[in-house]
């Protein structure tokens, strides 16, 4: 029971990176379209 919801856990933390990731890159790429707002932007 207890070994179940430890990989579900590890599984979301892998999720989450990976999407982490993914909005890293669009936010770079936004700044790359975009240089002038980027000052603007909340990090």
């Amino acid at each position: 029971m207890r070994h179940g919801k430890f990989v579900r856990e590890g599984a979301n933390k892998q999720v989450i990176s990976s999407q982490a990731d993914s909005l890293i890159k669009i936010s770079r790429i936004w700044a790359d379209f975009f240089p002038a707002n980027t000052s603007n932007q909340p990090i």
